[in-house]
């Protein structure tokens, strides 16, 4: 009992010599806040040992601890703050403890602003050793992995991460860790069946991957040396289909990659793109050429209303009140053509004269091109130009993706760029 008596003693003894730590003397410094699409990404200069909170809410002010204040605790920079709504201000304020101590002093409060992406871009260093033309970009979300391609059998595959500056939006890029043995094909296009990537050579060669990473080879499309330069996966009845064009109205079907038949496109014209934006497949090309298909069979000429090149298509409806669907195609001089039903198409005046190559709808329309090309809109009628910032690099992209909250492009000599809003 006396043993028991003495440990009781130094129990409790110990207990009473356990002080609540000091709360840290000054607030953490270098609080920012940049803001995305529907997110902010808060940063600041951390200390090991220390445990941080954000407070935030809307408007231009919170204050640390106040009642109904949302927080996050334990938070490591950068932090992305989600679940915001754009174009309402959000202010962000800081403090720390130590380890179990009371919060310290907080820092001046910082406001930051969400809104779509797709407006501002930046640019990355160039992407490969050495840098080659990179000629599209596929995002696969079940592995949130992106895959571009290009000339000389190029096959890069990196993880989206959303705050990474250096690449821009990507945690690194890589390239393919196996590729069929003497594989050196210029690959004009690249998609996905969201399983799988399918990337195509302008020599007709296929080649497909599971993760990005590891590439094998399928049949190769009997193009008799006609280049092929578009890709696109789509279903027609649950059932898939395979379409590739090329010059002089090239266009070949496949349901299982291993056998392509030849369709027939009525028109001799260069096909510079293939995409299945919704329920039909759309074909453009060199003089205003626009074909249609439900089944990847039967195409039928459509009349763009010019005769400019056309490049790429997308399809959705924007986020403007009342916008309704549109199918939007791009292309050379900065044309751009839309329709709501896939047969009636009008131009809608450009608002830059450059060259667009590739666009896509993520949460709004937004279409990139030559010379850093950016423009976007929020209902397919009003066009807005955007860019990059005065004196960057502004280089030419070619093939343009949207993953969350974020729009990553591509193009010549390795160029790759973001917009995050």
């Amino acid at each position: 009992m006396r043993h028991v008596m003495v440990l009781f003693v130094l129990l409790v003894s110990l207990a009473g010599c356990h002080r609540q730590a000091n709360a840290p003397g000054e607030a953490p410094t270098g609080l920012a806040a940049a803001p995305g699409e529907g997110q902010v990404i808060v940063t600041w200069d951390q200390v090991p040992g220390l445990t941080y909170w954000i407070f935030f809410q809307a408007g231009s002010t919170v204050t640390a601890r106040d009642p109904g204040v949302p927080l996050l605790f334990d938070v490591q920079s950068p932090r992305v703050v989600g679940g915001l709504t754009n174009d309402v201000q959000y202010a962000f304020v800081m403090n720390a403890t130590d380890k179990d101590s009371p919060g310290g002093p907080s820092t001046p409060v910082v406001t930051a602003v969400p809104r779509f992406a797709g407006k501002d871009w930046t640019s990355g260093a160039p992407l490969g050793s050495p840098p080659q033309n990179l000629n599209g970009v596929v995002y696969g979300a079940a592995l949130n992995t992106l895959v571009a391609v290009g000339n000389s059998g190029t096959l890069l595959a990196g993880t989206v991460n959303y705050t990474s500056s250096n690449p821009p939006g990507v945690t690194a890029w890589t390239p393919a860790t196996s590729v069929p043995t003497g594989f050196v094909s210029d690959l004009s296009a690249v998609t996905t069946s969201g399983s799988s990537y399918f990337a195509l050579g302008t020599d007709g060669s296929i080649v497909t991957s599971t993760d990005g990473n590891t590439w094998t080879s399928t049949a190769s499309i009997p193009s008799g040396g006609v280049r092929m330069n578009s890709l696109a996966f789509g279903l027609v009845s649950s059932a898939a289909r395979y379409v590739a064009v090329g010059n002089g109205g090239t266009i070949f079907m496949s349901t299982d990659l291993t056998t392509w038949t030849l369709q027939a496109s009525n028109t001799t014209n260069d096909l510079y793109n293939v995409a299945f934006p919704k329920d039909v497949f759309v074909a453009t090309g060199a003089n205003g050429t626009l074909l249609t298909s439900p089944d990847a069979i039967t195409w039928t000429v459509q009349s763009s209303n010019t005769l400019a090149a056309l490049r790429g298509t997308t399809y959705g409806t924007g986020p403007a009140a009342a916008a309704s669907a549109h199918y939007v195609v791009v292309g050379d001089s900065g044309t751009i053509v839309t329709s709501t039903d896939g047969t009636s198409w009008s131009v809608t005046p450009p608002p830059l004269s450059q060259d667009l190559r590739a666009i896509r709808l993520g949460t709004r329309f937004v279409a990139v091109g030559r010379g850093g090309a950016v423009v976007y809109s929020d209902d397919a009628i009003n066009w807005s130009v955007g860019g990059f910032p005065p004196g960057a690099p502004a280089p030419d992209l070619a093939s343009i993706v949207f993953t969350p909250a974020m729009y990553l492009a591509v193009g010549p000599l390795g160029a790759n760029a973001v917009s995050r809003n």
